[in-house]
């Protein structure tokens, strides 16, 4: 299994007025985060994603893995909370399934296209949530301070519900890209990650066409050297 790079961000559907924590998130254990693009990174292909529901309880919350457009899912193993992910399972248009192609427009019945859509996608159902529990927000503030849903250590506004989902991904792709939604009951988005927080993966494997540009300029340094060499002995 290749190695990955994981991006993960904050996924944000609404903040309560009362307690500034947001509806929906996503954390990763162990990550770091990155202030440049909202998002916690992670260099692991086994991790925890935790996610975090708040304010409200929640009915059937969907985690999607997007693929990147160039990406071909048959190169792709991911392994979902314990759930397989066979390269059939993957399909093609804007998230969320529900919503067919005819209905594509953008973001007003589907997910924001943010650079990611339309592409491969397969959608992961997480379950109903509760309000049975303390829960924060898992953006860093100003000063660096956060709740860690893997710990539980920093400030618990509000109530809500958290779990947590072992994925392990493999394979070659440039990128894994995670949202989380819910539905209205005609399968329209009603809550979902704004796209300004996104989630990639990016695969350890170089590209093609970087494997071609290395190689070529490790000729052209090799010949350089081989050059000095005999015009050193002339």
């Amino acid at each position: 299994m290749k190695k990955v790079f994981l991006v993960l961000a904050i996924s944000v559907a609404a903040v309560s007025p009362a307690n500034a924590v947001p509806d929906l998130q996503l954390f990763i254990a162990g990550a770091n985060y990155d202030h440049i693009t909202d998002s916690w990174v992670t260099a692991s292909n086994s991790f925890d994603l935790y996610v975090v529901s708040a304010n409200s309880s929640r009915e059937d919350v969907i985690v999607s893995l997007a693929l990147g457009q160039m990406d071909d899912p048959g190169g792709v193993s991911a392994n979902f909370g314990g759930t397989v992910i066979s390269n059939t399972d993957w399909t093609y248009g804007y998230a969320p399934l529900d919503n067919y192609y005819d209905s594509w427009n953008g973001g007003l019945t589907d997910l924001p296209r943010h650079s990611v859509f339309p592409t491969n996608f397969v959608e992961m159902h997480t379950g109903n949530f509760g309000i049975n529990d303390h829960v924060g927000d898992v953006m860093p503030d100003k000063y660096g301070d956060f709740w860690n849903p893997s710990t539980g250590n920093g400030y618990a506004g509000a109530w809500g519900e958290v779990r947590s989902f072992h994925v392990e991904l493999g394979g070659i792709f440039s990128q894994i890209h995670f949202d989380a939604y819910t539905l209205n009951n005609d399968g329209t988005i009603r809550e979902f990650a704004p796209f300004s927080h996104d989630a990639s993966a990016l695969s350890a494997v170089p590209e093609p066409a970087t494997i071609f540009l290395l190689g070529a300029g490790l000729i052209g340094v090799g010949a350089a050297s081989f050059r000095r060499k005999i015009l050193s002995k002339s």
